[in-house]
């Protein structure tokens, strides 16, 4: 539907809200109850108490959600804090280091099964002094590797068919 205006029609010809229309005409009678309407105490208390509800809703929103709660913190010394050994960068020499334990820079944490073996990740997300993880910048001067590093520790265990079992303390070392 379309309707055709007078071409000179201008923004000033226009009625106001609250002037009686031009030429004599009457208001609308929704628009004469909408007038007479005033604002009551109670309704804007309503008006407040609606807005602080949804507020309040729309911030619950942002709380995390269970799965978050699971996740740990890792967190990581910057830089050895104690754990120094020149020859292998992380210590102890005695534990278990592979790619195969890293979730990007960090231990795994996850499992792995099939028919014939099976592996569990499992990160210590405190065992380096309350953290998960250290940076080791190297030492310098002949014999001494200068290569940057984090260790991140962890746990894995491995079994087999013929239920062949090995569980040791793991680092996932990644250079930075």
């Amino acid at each position: 539907m379309t309707i055709e205006l007078p071409a000179d029609v201008t923004v000033a010809d226009l009625p106001d809200w609250d002037e009686p229309p031009p030429g004599g005409g009457r208001i609308s009678t929704l628009t004469e109850a909408i007038r007479r309407q005033a604002a009551s105490r109670r309704s804007v208390l309503k008006l407040i108490a609606g807005g602080a509800m949804g507020l309040g809703i729309a911030t619950l929103d942002l709380i995390p959600t269970r799965a978050a709660a699971v996740t740990p913190i890792l967190s990581v010394w910057g830089d050895c804090h104690g754990f120094v050994d020149t020859s292998s960068v992380c210590v102890p020499r005695t534990a278990y280091y592979s790619s195969t334990v890293c979730n990007g820079s960090w231990h795994r944490n996850d499992s792995y099964h099939d028919s014939f073996v099976s592996y569990s990740y499992t990160f210590n997300n405190t065992s380096c002094s309350g953290r998960n993880a250290w940076k080791w910048f190297g030492a310098t001067g002949a014999g001494h590797t200068t290569t940057r590093r984090k260790c991140s520790d962890g746990h894995t265990e491995y079994a087999d068919i013929a239920q062949n079992r090995v569980s040791s303390f793991s680092i996932c070392r990644t250079a930075i």
